[in-house]
């Protein structure tokens, strides 16, 4: 299955889920998500699987045509983050991709056919009607990880942080409980405290309306509460 739904102003979410192409690679009843912010200047984040390419490429087109894409955004390097980056490079030639200094260096300037251009924690790209805000977010959920804030619609683009099982498309429902036990059940965020503090900082000050996770439902209630559970609450699988 696959769905473009308008999260925001401009801001779209594309989610694929029970698709028997990536069967063998992904979780079941669970959504595989990548966002489009359609500026005058558009960018995507996250690329999903080359697999899935030609079906989401054909989706993106339903909203804007993916040769004017402006930047491909690499949150980390992961098979349904980055693995049709090619793809996109391609069907997009003057797209460049944005992304860490660990992932270009670790992956993305040998993986990718276009050199990648790092972005610096704190950095606003004007995409033009919308403006995207980089945070540096290392260990959350993995090594060479960042997140993105699109400032005009308060739009958190959280990484895999806060992801949960579920093909809803948003809630504004309290998830707190879920979403904790989903990062203890997977495991796939260590409980390193001092990592996850120092992207809580970064996330508390904003005034967030919709967190537009890679999996799960978008978060459109009780984002205060749910930063402030994640500080408090320990991470750790029960043994």
């Amino acid at each position: 299955m696959i769905d473009a739904t308008e999260l925001a102003r401009g801001v779209y979410r594309i989610s694929i889920w029970n698709e028997p192409l990536i069967a063998d690679m992904s979780f079941p009843d669970s959504s595989y998500n990548m966002f489009l912010v359609a500026g005058e200047q558009p960018a995507i984040i996250n690329t999903l699987f080359r697999r899935t390419f030609p079906m989401v490429r054909d989706k993106i087109a339903e909203i804007v045509d993916p040769a004017r894409l402006r930047y491909v955004i690499v949150p980390h390097h992961e098979g349904d983050s980055s693995g049709a980056i090619n793809e996109w490079l391609a069907a997009a030639p003057r797209a460049d991709t944005l992304c860490s200094e660990l992932c270009a260096v670790l992956s993305l300037r040998d993986f990718a056919f276009r050199l990648p251009t790092v972005v610096a924690d704190g950095e606003v790209r004007d995409l033009g009607g919308h403006r995207l805000r980089f945070l540096m977010t290392p260990q959350v959920n993995q090594w060479d990880s960042l997140m993105v804030y699109e400032e005009t619609t308060g739009t958190l683009f959280s990484n895999d942080l806060f992801s949960m099982p579920g093909v809803e498309i948003a809630t504004d429902r309290d998830l707190i409980d879920e979403c904790l036990a989903s990062t203890r059940e997977v495991g796939y965020q260590p409980d390193d405290r001092l990592r996850l503090d120092q992207a809580l900082d970064k996330l508390e000050p904003l005034q967030i309306r919709t967190i537009a996770v890679m999996h799960g439902p978008a978060i459109t209630g009780h984002v205060p509460q749910l930063l402030r559970a994640f500080r408090q609450g320990s991470l750790r699988a029960e043994a």
